[in-house]
Formats: C-alpha cells, structure tokens, sequence
C-alpha cells in the first residue's frame, strides 16, 4: 500500500465518522428543537383560546347592559307579551350580533330565547347567571346550556320604569361551534377541541370517514386529570394517532370545571419534518464526501448554516414574510429587561385591518393574502429605525414595537402606518368608512420598569385598538401604560 493510500484512507475514515457525528448530532438538536417548537405553539394555542373567551365574555358583559337598559324591550316585559319580547329581543340581537339572547321572569322561568324560539317555559333559577342576576348584579360566567352545549354568558337583572326588578337577560356566545374552533385553527395551525365534560361537542379533528369528531370522549388519562382541575400535556393517543396535545380546565365563576379546551398537533408533523431534515442533510453530506478531504474538512465547520437558516425560519410569519408571534414573545422580555436598566421608554402599539372578515368574504381568502402581506409590507416600510420592529400577532392583528420612543414619536409613526396603508388605496367596499383597507391602532408608551412584562402592554394597546374601533375605525387611540 502506497504512502499516499495509508495517508488518504485514515483521512477519509476521519471524514466519514466525523461527517456522520455532526449529520447525527444535527438531528438530534433539530428534532429536540421541532418538539420544542411544537410546545411552545401548544402552549400559544391555548393561550389564543382562553384570550378569544375573554374577549367574548366582555362581549357579553357590554351587549347584557345593551339590552337591559333598551326601553322597548323593557316595555314589553312589564306588558308580559310573549310575542313583544321576542320581537324586540331579536331586533337587539341583530344589532349586536350575540349567538344567543335568554329573557326570564322573577322566578327564573325562560320567556323566550333568541337562538331556540320555540324552547321556553322551562326553570332556569338554578342557573349561576340566572341566580345571580335575579338576586341583583351581574355575572359573567362558563355554562352548559339546554340548547347549546357550553357557551360563555352574561346575566344582568332588567328593572321596570318603576325601578322594580321585572326580570334577568343573558347574553351568550357559543363556544359548541365549528366556526370557534375552526377560527383557532386558523390562528395557530393546531387542533382544537371544546370539550362539555370530557365529550367533545366543537373540534377541528376528524374521523377515519371525514366527519367531525363530535361526541367521541376524551382520553382517560386526559380526562380525569383536566376534569380534577389540572392542566394536561404530553404525547396520547387520540382517535388511534398519537398526538402531542395541551388541555386546561374550562370551569365557571364560582370554579366548577364545566369542560375542557384542548390544542394538539399529530406527531406524523415532526416526523415528516425531522426526515425532510435528514433527507436533505444527508445530500448535503453525501456531496461533500464527494470532493477532497481538505474541502470536507473546511465546509463541515459550515455545516449548522442551513440549520440556522431554519430556526431562523420559525422566527417569520410564511404568509407576509414579517416577524411572527413567537419572534415577539421571545424579544419583548429581552426588550423589557434592557430598557429597565437603563430607564428607556418603549411604545407598543396593537394594529387590526377594520373589517377584514368581510374583506375575505367580498373578495375570498386568496385576495385576503394578499391584503395581509400589502398591508404588513406597509406598515413594514413606516418603521424608519432599525430597532423598531412588527410582528403578525395573529390572523389580521400586529404589533408593533418601538424602543426608546415617547408618546410624540410614537403618535407620528401610528400616522404614518395609518397613511401608508390607505395609499395602498386596497379597494373594500364593505368597509363602513371608506371605500379602501383601513387599520385601527391602539398606542401606549410608558418608562420602562423591571416589574413590566409583554402582557401588560398588550392588554393595554388591545384595549385602546378597541376603542379605537368604536371611536369609528381608522385611526389611532393613544394613553400612556
């Protein structure tokens, strides 16, 4: 054997062995990273649902005072009109656009419902909204229900003119829905479910013939420990697949568990996932075997660019190319703690495309894709600063975010995201005040304090976007943190 053939094949062994541990070792790390990834998307999804219950319950809340305090609908109850109450009732219930509507008497007996016209009469007193509505205040709470499954409510007690209790409305919206837990799907790419105990009545997974899942139970191991009040995650078997899946209690106002909300995502995902990775690295690996053991030696150090460049991928939205929800949750904290130290402010602001459903339902989803990335790359393009970034916060919502600027920074950008979308002059003839795309943007700015988190503003920039829908839309609402 030549001295060049002793040199070369220890050499290549070398290569070999050294090129499969990285190949090995990426997998590993990748893998782990997929799973990772995976819970943490868990973990937003249920957090999305409880945040879209919230939003609903304070729905409810607002469209109880709305029908409590309506005239008409007063003056019928206290003529004890069937027929009035309901016509009203149901005039208010177009106008507000609740799922449901319930009106009783003083002893708790259903008058009328909305949603079930022909069910009434029946004894609703041992309802907790009911209850507590008839005994003099509100209560919003979680329920089961006669006519629906389970659905979030508002009861308040009506008062005649005479300041006379004459009665309780509850106010719903229905969580027992394809269109709930078809929207979270949306938002997240995961599986949802509502449960009613442990039997679920709304879900996005399907039977081996292609039906919603209704009805079917939950797994035991699942069931028992949520129901008990604990949260659940792991990996089960659900519908004969094996998912990895986050459940929490559903439980009303006085904290009795009335069912469950469950996001899952099947593991055949990670498993397509990891071998496409392993598929492409092994070419990878394969091709620079094939060249010199010099250049194997030189590139097999470079060897965790591409799989930087795919965990820089989980930090972008696919659809508008910006940065996604995670990409936020995980700088903010960073963000947060930096500006603390050094007493910086931050101005955050939340951003919702006014009537985008009715955009998608004009015009259809591919023109609504298209809408979002317009509208991302617009508001992109008014962020001059390099430290200022926008994230999709989810379907048509942003965020924006802008580190060391005041209440006077901030406003001037929220103007310029404002005028830059309506230059992209996007026609939407649904849109009730103007005849283009428009946004609403909720501002608040605050000296930044170690005690703050990403929540806090969020919660705070949500609740200025909301009123900005109800000042009229397209426009922004500012108030210091």
């Amino acid at each position: 054997m030549s001295i060049r053939l002793r040199l070369l094949i220890p050499m290549i062994i070398t290569a070999v062995l050294v090129a499969a541990a990285i190949l090995i070792s990426d997998i590993i790390q990748f893998s782990n990273y997929v799973s990772a990834g995976i819970e943490d998307g868990l973990d937003e999804a249920v957090h999305e649902m409880a945040n879209e219950i919230e939003t609903m319950q304070t729905e409810s809340f607002i469209a109880s005072l709305f029908f409590s305090y309506d005239r008409e609908l007063i003056a019928a109850m206290e003529s004890g009109s069937r027929d009035a109450i309901m016509g009203r009732a149901m005039v208010l219930h177009e106008i507000v656009g609740v799922n449901m509507c319930v009106i009783t008497d003083t002893r708790g007996v259903a008058v009328i419902r909305t949603n079930a016209p022909d069910v009434y009469g029946d004894d609703l007193s041992d309802k907790l909204c009911v209850k507590t509505a008839l005994a003099g205040s509100p209560m919003t709470s979680i329920e089961q229900g006669i006519t629906v499954g389970i659905s979030t409510n508002t009861g308040v007690p009506v008062y005649g003119l005479d300041g006379a209790m004459i009665g309780a409305v509850v106010i719903g919206f229905r969580l027992d829905t394809d269109e709930f837990v078809d929207k979270m799907k949306r938002i997240s790419g995961c599986e949802h479910t509502v449960f009613v105990d442990n039997i679920r009545v709304a879900t996005t997974l399907l039977n081996d013939d292609g039906t919603r899942a209704i009805g079917t139970p939950a797994p035991e191991e699942i069931s028992e420990q949520v129901m008990a009040g604990s949260g659940s995650s792991g990996q089960y078997r659900v519908l004969g697949r094996t998912m990895m899946s986050k459940v929490i209690p559903l439980a009303d106002s006085s904290g009795n568990i009335q069912g469950m909300l469950f996001a899952g995502r099947f593991l055949t995902e990670r498993t397509n996932t990891v071998m496409s990775f392993i598929a492409s690295g092994s070419v990878i690996t394969v091709s620079l075997l094939g060249i010199s053991i010099l250049i194997i030696l030189l590139v097999s150090g470079r060897l965790s660019t591409p799989i930087e460049r795919m965990i820089d991928r989980a930090y972008y939205d696919p659809l508008t190319g910006i940065f996604n929800r995670r990409y936020f949750d995980e700088n903010i904290r960073n963000l947060i703690a930096s500006l603390s130290r050094s007493g910086s402010y931050l101005s955050l602001m939340m951003i919702d495309i006014d009537y985008f459903k009715k955009f998608n339902d004009t015009y259809g989803h591919s023109e609504g894709d298209i809408c979002l990335r317009a509208v991302a790359d617009a508001i992109a393009a008014g962020l001059t600063r390099t430290e200022d970034f926008v994230a999709r916060y989810g379907g048509e919502e942003f965020v924006v975010v802008l580190p060391h600027a005041d209440e006077s920074g901030a406003c001037k950008i929220a103007n310029r995201l404002l005028e830059n979308v309506r230059k992209c002059c996007i026609p939407h003839e649904k849109n009730d005040m103007a005849n283009i795309v428009t946004i609403s943007v909720g501002v608040t700015t605050s000296l930044v304090s170690h005690n703050q988190n990403g929540d806090d503003y969020i919660k705070k920039a949500d609740k200025l976007l909301y009123d900005s829908k109800e000042a009229g839309r397209n426009r922004y609402t500012f108030s210091n943190y």
